[in-house]
């Protein structure tokens, strides 16, 4: 993440080096009293990852960046439309640069908007301020739409074949990064097989448990079932420590496979660890299976214990479907257990559109324990709205009984 440092100036300038000679400096209008970022961009590239930053090491060797750099490769997957990894630089967001910025040359705000699909559709810079505030507003109560977005995997290195990258981040590219004053180097987009065909060898060569996460993450990122399938379920089965082998759970619910579906259950039913098995819930709840959702739902009725329970019942209330709302309804209302009654109860708060509100508001009226209705009602004030404040209201004055 960014550094206090950098919040205070945007970056003032690029040099950008195309090719393996040419070198030209562009000047960019944004805030003043940072020092330039050296870009070097592949002139061609294509193949295998490793190559590439093969190439990137020997075009640091010759430029004499001694100090190291970053290199970064680019692969797509899809993701909440509103959805972004990587550093949200808040009401500076139109006048820093970013990833792409740097890498295809800068956007205006208003093209980043189109270019991302983001909440007003690309229409934000005509729209009245209180109808743009409306439409972000109603947008964002919408289920969030699945889109196709760029991700660079981003390494620290050295001109050094043999050294650890001594630092692997992942962010959108339309999301600025802090190069901490080392140039960057791009080497293009990647396939899944030719990202994957770099990022697995490297976990080999992880030291420590903070490298071998890093890199696992960045795995994670690829929805590619025959590698990441077998190449997780060997972590999950291994040796490594309780950590690792929790995100190699959630890898696996990144995947929506039934093969990876099943590894996930075992370890639901029988990992000696807490963290692994709540975790592997966690990956039920990313995966797009039907079967996914009919075992999270099982999970939440008739889970082993309250942790796991709550854990499927947090990922119901994403899933929205009419089995899942019906599951949340008869926990909220009949569960014996009270910690994961009121973990139903609130998890109707997070329904779209406001459509955990009529059951609230039925269990206000019906329930015959009052730490329910106290519950259901602190529930409705958290949805918020008018119509959350009338129920509210009406409650106060004794007209809904």
């Amino acid at each position: 993440m960014a550094s206090r440092r950098w919040f205070a100036g945007a970056l003032a300038g690029v040099c950008f080096i195309v090719g393996a000679a040419s070198v030209s400096i562009h000047g960019v209008e944004a805030a003043r009293g940072a020092a330039p970022v050296q870009v070097l961009l592949h002139p061609g590239p294509s193949g295998p990852v490793a190559e590439r930053i093969a190439w990137a090491r020997g075009e640091a060797k010759a430029n004499g960046w001694t100090r190291g750099f970053w290199v970064g490769f680019g692969i797509r997957r899809l993701m909440g439309e509103r959805s972004t990894m990587g550093w949200y630089p808040g009401d500076q967001a139109g006048r820093l640069l970013t990833l792409d910025d740097l890498i295809n040359g800068r956007k205006t705000p208003l093209e980043k908007r189109v270019n991302q699909d983001q909440a007003v559709r690309g229409t934000a810079a005509v729209m009245p301020s209180a109808a743009r505030a409306q439409a972000a507003l109603r947008i964002a109560e919408e289920p969030e739409r699945r889109v196709i977005k760029e991700i660079a995997i981003l390494l620290r290195t050295t001109s050094s074949e043999t050294a650890f990258p001594p630092d692997i981040r992942i962010s959108n590219l339309s999301c600025p990064f802090d190069f901490d004053d080392l140039p960057f180097i791009w080497v293009g987009m990647a396939a899944d097989t030719e990202s994957l065909g770099c990022l697995i060898p490297l976990y080999g060569k992880a030291g420590t448990q903070e490298d071998k996460l890093s890199v696992l993450r960045a795995i994670g990122l690829h929805r590619n079932v025959p590698i990441v399938v077998p190449f997780a379920e060997r972590i999950l089965a291994g040796k490594e420590s309780e950590e690792i082998r929790a995100e190699a759970a959630e890898c696996l619910g990144e995947q929506s496979d039934l093969k990876a579906l099943e590894i996930l259950l075992k370890a639901i039913k029988g990992d000696p660890s807490r963290e692994v098995r709540e975790r592997a819930v966690s990956g039920l709840v990313e995966m797009e299976l039907p079967a996914a959702v009919d075992a999270l739902i099982s999970l939440a009725l008739n889970g082993a214990d309250s942790e796991i329970r709550i854990e499927a019942i947090q990922g119901l209330a994403n899933k929205a479907t009419g089995e899942t709302i019906k599951a949340l309804e008869k926990i909220s209302s009949a569960d014996k257990d009270a910690k994961v009654q009121k973990e139903a109860i609130h998890a109707l708060v997070d329904l779209p559109r406001k459509g955990g509100l009529p059951y609230l508001i039925t269990l206000v009226k019906t329930h015959a324990d009052p730490r329910v209705r106290k519950e259901a009602v602190e529930a409705i004030g958290d949805i918020g709205g008018d119509e959350a404040v009338r129920v509210l209201t009406e409650l106060a004055r004794g007209k809904i009984r």
